[in-house]
């Protein structure tokens, strides 16, 4: 399995996530997983993306300046909530129900947005 067929599935599990138990802590630990990896993989899709676009140096920086170079480039990328997903990737101190509102709410819609964007770069 390539990076981006594991994005389009990491995408679409959390798309069953909605209908989960939500109550249950390990289905919530699981989501927050989930993302983690999916974050990982669009970023790798950002990297990719920039390099095909001819921003190379762009792509081989930090996973802020990854955000911030597929920001200036793509018109669908929302920078705020990247670098907010940048934050929770890496640890959040919210409790667990806040952080899988966040990740099903507006994190799940980019991440879908950046696998369904028409920039083709991503696939």
């Amino acid at each position: 399995m390539d990076w981006q067929d594991n994005f389009q599935e990491h995408i679409q599990l959390l798309q069953q996530a909605r209908e989960a138990d939500l109550t249950n802590p390990f289905v919530c630990h699981g989501i927050v997983h989930i993302f983690q990896e999916a974050f990982d993989l669009g970023l790798m899709a950002f990297r990719e993306a920039l390099k095909r676009d001819g921003q190379g140096m762009a792509a081989m920086g930090s996973a802020k300046e990854l955000i911030a170079a597929a920001y200036e480039q793509y018109l669908f990328v929302d920078e705020d909530i990247w670098l907010a997903m940048l934050r929770d990737r890496h640890g959040s101190y919210d409790a667990i129900e806040a952080q899988v509102g966040r990740i099903l709410g507006t994190y799940q819609d980019a991440l879908a947005a950046l696998y369904d964007s028409d920039a083709d770069a991503l696939r």
